[in-house]
């Protein structure tokens, strides 16, 4: 990959993949046209369950880019261990957590990244609740539930971060290894979020924008945010050295 700025930045993108194809393709070049040479490399977790046509477009890519890496995700199923794999696997200094299905806007890494350049801090969120962010075909109620969430959730962490619960984000590489971590399913999402801040790590956020997938659907069903509750709750009220790993 061409080096057009130098960035003490080395970010590790963690791709889950589920069956995506013209999403996934899209995703990656979107990626790859705004790296300002900061990205180290893209590991592409794959789920065993995705499709054939899905396997040989990740393989093209595979081909394609020198920078890219494949992997099976081998806890299955669970977008969580998905995600806690590529976590592991990755070797930059800072990882980059996104989905392959658009509904994470590419273009929100280099303003993470950017917000990191300007103030050194340990992880970076996407919002979509701030001003420049935004939702476009998401269900009117489960809009309404987000907002109430992230209203109550921010005052019982004590904190200005404002989209607890969205997945898309910046973190640290060695502050990721310190934690453990136990999301196997979508409240992933939040643990990457909500263990940091009670840590007491710099955290920060930027705007973006979620539209909905285009193809494939969601596998985060309605009874699964209540996963997004206990985790927070259970969190909150933990001991510190409880959520980090012990040797």
């Amino acid at each position: 990959m061409e080096t057009k700025e130098q960035s003490s930045i080395r970010l590790s993108v963690v791709v889950t993949v589920y069956s995506e194809t013209f999403s996934l393709n899209e995703s990656i070049e979107r990626l790859i046209k705004l790296d300002r040479g900061y990205i180290s490399e893209i590991i592409l977790v794959i789920s065993p369950k995705s499709s054939a046509e899905c396997i040989d477009i990740c393989q093209q890519l595979d081909q394609k880019h020198d920078f890219l890496r494949l992997h099976m995700q081998q806890q299955n199923p669970g977008v969580g261990w998905a995600i806690r794999e590529g976590m592991e696997m990755a070797t930059g200094n800072y990882v980059a957590l996104l989905s392959a299905d658009l509904e994470t806007e590419p273009e929100a890494v280099d303003r993470m990244v950017r917000k990191i350049e300007e103030t050194g801090c340990d992880g970076v969120i996407g919002n979509r609740w701030l001003k420049g962010g935004g939702f476009q075909n998401y269900d009117p109620t489960k809009l309404i539930l987000n907002w109430g969430f992230q209203y109550i959730f921010r005052l019982l962490y004590l904190t200005r971060l404002g989209d607890l619960t969205y997945g898309f984000k910046v973190l640290r590489k060695d502050m990721v290894s310190r934690i453990n971590w136990e999301g196997v399913l979508h409240e992933i999402y939040i643990e990457t979020t909500v263990k940091p801040l009670k840590l007491g790590f710099k955290m920060e956020q930027v705007p973006t924008v979620w539209i909905g997938r285009r193809e494939g659907e969601s596998k985060n069903t309605f009874l699964r945010n209540f996963r997004y509750v206990r985790l927070a709750l259970d969190v909150l009220i933990a001991a510190k050295q409880r959520l980090l790993i012990t040797e």
